[in-house]
C-alpha cells in the first residue's frame, strides 16, 4: 500500500508541475512587445530642405580670352593754335570707333592690343572744299581689374603705341594736308556689366596723348616738315564709348 501511494503522489507532482501556471514565461511576451512599440509608431515628419545654393552662372567667373568694338564720340585737343580751313583749331567732337583683344593672365590682370579711330567735325567748311580730319591710335594695352566674380567689372587700363593724325581739304583740284605721326600713350578707365557667362557691356572713358613736335605740311604729293606751332596738329583726344565684350576660354 505504501508502495502504490508513493507512486501515486509522484504522478501528482509531475503533473502539476506541467500544467501550473509559469508567470515569468507569461510576462515574457508582453516585454518583447514594449521593447519593439516604436516599430508600429508612424514615421517621424522630414526637416525643411537647405536652401539651393547659387548658381555658377550669377557669379560670372573670368575668362581667358576677351575681345571689345567700341563705339562713341571723342573730342580733339590741338597742338598749336592754327586756324582756319582743315586746320586743328576748326576741329570739334566727331564720331568713334575702336577694337581691341585682351588675354587675361589671371583676373585682375589682362594684356593686349587696342586700336582708335575718330573722325572729327570742321566749322566754317565750304561748300567744295571737303575739308575732313581725323586721328588713331594703335598700341599695346594694359588692363587692371578689380572684382574676380560678380556682376560688376570695372577697371582702369593704360597702353602705348603710335598715333596719328590727318587733316586737309581740296583747294580746286589739288589736296592740301596736315599729316603727323608720333609716339603716344593710353590712359583710361571703365565699368562693364555682365549679362551672361559670355557677354558684358559696359562705359569707358579713355585719353590717348602724341608727342609731336613737327607735322608734315602737304600739298598735292608734295611734303615739308613744317613746326607744329605753325600749322597745328590734333596732338591728343579724350573719347566716351561703350564697349561690348565677348568673353571666351577657360575660366578663371
Amino acid at each position: 500500500m505504501s508502495c502504490g501511494v508513493a507512486k501515486a503522489l509522484w504522478v501528482t507532482s509531475i503533473l502539476l508541475g506541467l500544467l501550473g501556471p509559469r508567470p515569468l514565461h507569461a510576462a515574457e511576451p508582453s516585454a518583447r512587445a514594449s521593447r519593439f512599440a516604436f516599430l508600429d509608431a508612424p514615421p517621424p515628419p522630414l526637416s525643411d530642405l537647405p536652401p539651393e545654393p547659387t548658381r555658377e552662372a550669377d557669379e560670372y567667373p573670368r575668362r581667358a580670352w576677351e575681345a571689345f568694338p567700341s563705339g562713341g564720340v571723342s573730342t580733339p585737343f590741338c597742338r598749336g593754335s592754327a586756324y582756319g580751313l582743315a586746320h586743328c583749331g576748326e576741329a570739334t567732337s566727331g564720331a568713334s570707333l575702336g577694337m581691341g583683344a585682351l588675354y587675361r593672365v589671371s583676373p585682375y590682370v589682362a594684356v593686349g592690343v587696342d586700336a582708335s579711330f575718330a573722325r572729327f567735325t570742321l566749322r566754317g567748311a565750304s561748300a567744295g572744299a571737303i575739308p575732313r580730319s581725323h586721328a588713331s591710335f594703335v598700341g599695346l594695352l594694359v588692363r587692371g581689374y578689380f572684382f574676380d566674380r560678380g556682376v560688376l567689372d570695372p577697371y582702369v587700363e593704360t597702353g602705348f603705341g603710335q598715333g596719328a593724325s590727318v587733316a586737309s581739304h581740296v583747294e580746286g583740284t589739288t589736296e592740301v594736308r596736315t599729316e603727323s605721326a608720333a609716339p603716344a600713350i593710353l590712359a583710361g578707365a571703365g565699368i562693364d556689366f555682365w549679362l551672361a557667362p559670355y557677354l558684358r557691356v559696359g562705359a569707358a572713358l579713355s585719353y590717348r596723348f602724341s608727342w609731336i613736335s613737327n607735322v608734315q605740311g602737304c600739298w598735292a604729293s608734295t611734303c615739308t616738315p613744317v613746326a607744329v606751332d605753325e600749322r597745328g596738329a590734333v596732338g591728343s583726344y579724350a573719347t566716351v564709348s561703350v564697349r561690348a565684350t565677348i568673353a571666351l576660354g577657360r575660366e578663371m
